[in-house]
């Protein structure tokens, strides 16, 4: 994939009925925290749905496992970082995911270069190295595991990112199939502003 930051994709995807459907960044840290509990819900709901267990047996339902890939936005990691040490807007978010589901959600915070303007390197460099390491480490996760389903979270500049990501694998043309992933939250995305902002 080749992203450049002059030519922005758009954030849609095509629907199994061929329509296209658009990716919605949410627009405060409430909705995006509902979101994300609706995240932790649906997990819920598809381990109980596909749970399958008899009638009369007392089988706990098999739990999904998930990748929650956290993209923090600039400033707040950098290509050496710790992808288990959760940091930024997104910690509490990733804490809470990682309680309520234990061993089941993986949780990986994104090193990347996230700077803007600061080190000789533009914000659109930045934002391509989110977007290149993302796609390698969702690739070789999906790889690892196929029964694996995903999240992808960003803020602010790992925002911007995530959801060209995103928009690249509902448009058929990312790193995993679309079928994999289970949701997607932006919070504070440049990319989703009104005009005038």
């Amino acid at each position: 994939m080749k992203y450049s930051s002059s030519a922005r994709k758009p954030r849609h995807a095509c629907d199994r009925t061929g329509k296209a459907s658009q990716f919605v960044g949410f627009r405060s840290a409430r909705q995006w925290a509902i979101g994300l509990g609706g995240i932790a819900l649906t997990a819920s709901v598809a381990a109980t749905a596909f749970g399958g267990a008899g009638a009369g047996v007392a089988a706990p339902p098999p739990t999904v496992s998930t990748f929650n890939l956290f993209i923090p936005g600039t400033w707040e990691t950098d290509a050496a970082a710790d992808p288990t040490h959760a940091t930024g807007a997104l910690a509490g978010v990733a804490d809470s995911i990682s309680r309520t589901h234990g061993d089941s959600a993986t949780i990986y915070f994104l090193p990347y270069m996230a700077r803007a303007f600061d080190n000789g390197r533009t914000y659109g460099d930045s934002k391509a190295t989110a977007i290149a390491n993302a796609s390698k480490v969702l690739a070789d996760r999906a790889e690892a595991d196929p029964d694996l389903k995903f999240t992808i979270s960003g803020y602010s500049q790992g925002a911007d990112a995530a959801g060209d990501l995103a928009a690249a694998i509902g448009n058929g043309d990312g790193p995993i199939p679309a079928d994999k992933v289970l949701a997607v939250g932006l919070l504070a995305d440049p990319g989703n502003g009104t005009a005038g902002q």
